[in-house]
């Protein structure tokens, strides 16, 4: 999935590239702080955030003309070179319900764990209400010195979803926010599981999506959106969803449940859209 063909060479001013590199390492060090603090308090708790954390990503849209930042957030990766996020982190340069072609696909910027600015791809959306995009990472990373594309092929850990969450359960949000807020890692309890339904669709025919939605009391905040949900076992059971359905004072994630089904459709949708190609 990683092997692109890039026609077209994505570069930033070195500052930029700078500025970048700069913003997500102030993240990952406040991280890191917390985490340390959560060792002195539960070392069941800092095992399972380390668990996941060489599988979280930040995420960073931007606009390659201007070199103005669009949206930030996080993600993590479901395979060596995929990346789940939440869709209205992409939604301004992308359509909802939308499997991309590989010379359609919008460009975007992700921090990987070892601390590369890895080029990544967006090639499948969701709809508002799952909130939910995948990304492909390229072999392409931005060198932080020159801004320039460096060709640097590489995979990475995914996570292990888990789809066994429990009200009362201890859980622990993960993210990146980029100096959008102080907290990073937070630890809390499922106060409440429901499944939202909503309408949609147009005048003929109307579409009801179904999701699965977990509430906690482990603050989420909008860096984070994108994230993993995870338990004490280091497992993820949703992905931080930041605002979801203008439900800004509610920290919610969508579910492991609808994340698999998702791709479970992305797969299937991409695999269709493979065997068309070689025909």
């Amino acid at each position: 999935m990683n092997d692109i063909e890039m026609e077209e060479k994505f570069q930033l001013k070195p500052s930029k590239s700078k500025a970048i590199y700069r913003q997500m390492q102030e993240a990952r060090t406040t991280l890191r702080q917390q985490l340390n603090e959560l060792k002195t308090q539960s070392g069941k708790i800092s095992a399972s955030v380390e668990k996941v954390l060489e599988s979280v990503v930040s995420v960073y849209v931007v606009n390659w003309d201007t070199e103005e930042k669009i949206a930030i957030g996080s993600g993590f990766f479901v395979g060596p070179d995929v990346i789940v996020t939440n869709y209205h982190i992409v939604a301004d340069i992308t359509e909802e319900d939308t499997l991309y072609e590989e010379d359609e696909s919008e460009m975007i910027l992700v921090q990987t764990p070892n601390e590369q600015l890895r080029i990544a791809e967006v090639v499948f959306t969701g709809n508002s209400d799952e909130d939910l995009a995948i990304l492909f990472i390229t072999d392409f990373i931005l060198d932080r010195e020159t801004g320039e594309e460096v060709e640097l092929p590489q995979e990475y850990p995914p996570v292990t979803l888990s789809f066994e969450a429990k009200e009362g359960e201890q859980v622990i949000t993960v993210g990146y926010p980029l100096g959008e807020s102080d907290s990073t890692v937070n630890r809390g309890t499922i106060s409440n599981i429901f499944v939202s339904q909503k309408s949609g669709g147009d005048e003929e025919i109307e579409v009801i999506t179904e999701v699965k939605v977990l509430q906690t009391d482990a603050a989420i905040n909008r860096g984070n959106s994108g994230g993993p949900l995870i338990n004490l076992a280091g497992n993820v059971v949703g992905i931080n969803t930041w605002g979801w359905d203008e439900k800004k004072d509610m920290n919610l994630a969508i579910s492991s449940e609808i994340l698999a089904d998702f791709l479970d459709r992305f797969e299937e949708l991409y695999e269709d859209d493979w065997e068309d190609n070689l025909e």
